[in-house]
């Protein structure tokens, strides 16, 4: 890496870290009564509401999700990455970041997009 310019591994930490930023506060903001008319933020807790929050904005916990995973596992990785050098170590510190995002990523779309129907 050349002085002053970021890597690759910088430069994906940034963009998950701004969208990490709008998709939490959107999640937040889910839990703000006055939003969502009802009067107590206890109220936007109940299952019927989470339950509700799943249905209609189930892309948005998923791609908070995905994004979520991405930017630990990219923090670790980059970490993993500047403690040790070597063509080998490297593919396979790739490998496992990889391998642990999908399975990860699966088990998310798995529980949003099998989300039972509500009692």
């Amino acid at each position: 890496m050349s002085s002053g310019k970021a890597s690759s591994v910088q430069i994906w930490q940034y963009i998950t870290a701004i969208l990490l930023i709008g998709l939490l506060g959107f999640h937040l903001l889910e839990r703000v009564p006055w939003i969502w008319g009802v009067s107590t933020m206890d109220q936007t807790l109940t299952a019927a509401f989470v339950y509700s929050d799943y249905v209609h904005f189930g892309w948005a916990l998923l791609l908070l999700a995905y994004v979520a995973l991405f930017h630990g596992l990219n923090g670790v990785r980059g970490m993993l990455l500047e403690l040790r050098q070597g063509r080998m170590y490297t593919a396979t510190i790739n490998a496992l970041f990889w391998i642990v995002f999908i399975v990860f990523a699966a088990i998310a779309t798995l529980t949003v997009v099998k989300l039972p129907a509500y009692p």
